[in-house]
């Protein structure tokens, strides 16, 4: 099998390194973290005149039609630069939910500000007592007086804070554990009755809780088919799994590189600590867990979610994030020493941030419990 890039492929590979190596360094990334909003907004203007923000999204919605492999090159190279911009959860997660919903006027204009960087929106889905699992609602949603009454408590909503707009999945019928009967709401974020509680995760993006206090919905806010909005959420978990496995696939890359940089300088006794042969073995594993988690990544993105092996490759590489991902991380922690655990380090940075790509969306025991319930 051909694995090489087309030429658009490689225009896009190369487009997103060269900005990450010019634009994109230690120092900036920190000053983002840091920052008020969590995330720079002349950045994010960039990621829309390069183009970023509009090729998941099909042509005849303003985007550039990419497919999962274009997805999987932008994500590779954000995992390597450590990008904290909410592309996965605005771009990705809620636009991939927009782009499945019936066509409406509101669902064209939101994504038209999406890719020209005007808005950010973030999807809450979690509940506090609902897990990882996407379909257990207790939101709920009542049609009266000709609108819709939202009350609820999600938890754990990635980019919240930073959003112009929250998704909300709400019960408009059905029990709490139904797949049937979940609907889709596209609520403002300054809306009143929506409260939201803003804070910095373990890596340095940010996350929220919301509370939903019967905040008052005009009609044409429900942006999926009533009751029905269960193969959407889905779909749309799937492509971002896609986007997830990538990522981490990249920072195992930069961890790998980064270790074995420091082991060819660090001096112990008088001699650089990559020449001990313990310290060579523990590096090619390092390197096979990166090859590994590539594998993983490449074949999920282009076996796709619409078939059941295409769903195993993709929760494959997920699994192994929590399970490749955390041994290559500890290894490559304990190589630099105890100064690997400090902020000054850049690979902390990066374990941080693979240990929170476990947890996203569901961790690698939650996804073995999923893999096993596909059947062949």
């Amino acid at each position: 099998m051909d694995l090489s890039f087309n030429q658009d492929q490689e225009l896009i590979n190369n487009s997103v390194e060269k900005f990450i190596a010019e634009s994109y360094d230690s120092e900036t990334r920190r000053k983002i973290v840091n920052s008020k909003n969590g995330y720079s907004e002349d950045i994010w203007k960039q990621f829309a005149e390069l183009g970023w923000l509009a090729l998941p999204f099909k042509e005849e919605d303003g985007g550039f039609g990419g497919d999962l492999i274009d997805l999987m090159i932008i994500m590779k190279a954000f995992g390597k630069g450590l990008v904290v911009e909410p592309y996965i959860s605005s771009v990705v997660l809620s636009g991939g939910l927009l782009s499945l919903c019936p066509n409406s006027d509101l669902r064209s204009n939101l994504i038209k500000e999406i890719i020209e960087g005007q808005s950010l929106i973030s999807f809450a889905f979690s509940e506090p007592n609902s897990r990882f699992n996407f379909f257990d609602v207790s939101t709920t949603a009542e049609f009266k007086k000709d609108k819709w009454l939202i009350n609820g408590h999600k938890s754990v909503v990635f980019g919240v804070g930073q959003a112009n707009y929250v998704i909300v999945s709400a019960r408009t019928s059905g029990d709490r554990m139904h797949n049937e009967g979940i609907s889709l709401f596209c609520i403002k974020s300054d809306v009143n009755g929506l409260n939201i509680q803003d804070y910095q995760t373990v890596d340095g993006f940010r996350a929220g809780e919301v509370i939903l206090n019967n905040v008052e919905v005009p009609k044409e806010n429900l942006i999926s088919v009533e009751n029905n909005a269960n193969q959407i959420i889905s779909e749309a978990i799937y492509k971002t799994l896609v986007a997830t496995n990538a990522e981490a696939s990249g920072i195992m890359q930069k961890m790998y590189e980064m270790t074995l940089e420091y082991i060819k300088t660090r001096k112990q006794f008088g001699v650089h600590i990559g020449r001990f042969q313990v310290i060579q073995h523990r590096t090619v594993e390092m390197l096979i867990l990166s090859d590994e988690m590539d594998s993983l990544s490449n074949m999920s993105a282009l076996k796709g979610y619409k078939t059941i092996n295409g769903k195993k490759a993709i929760i494959s590489g997920k699994i192994n994030i929590g399970l490749g991902g955390r041994k290559l991380g500890q290894e490559a922690v304990q190589l630099h020493g105890g100064m690997g655990v400090t902020d000054e380090m850049e690979i902390g940075q990066y374990f941080k941030r693979l240990t929170m790509l476990d947890t996203f969306l569901g961790n690698s025991d939650f996804y073995l419990n999923e893999f096993s319930q596909l059947g062949e």
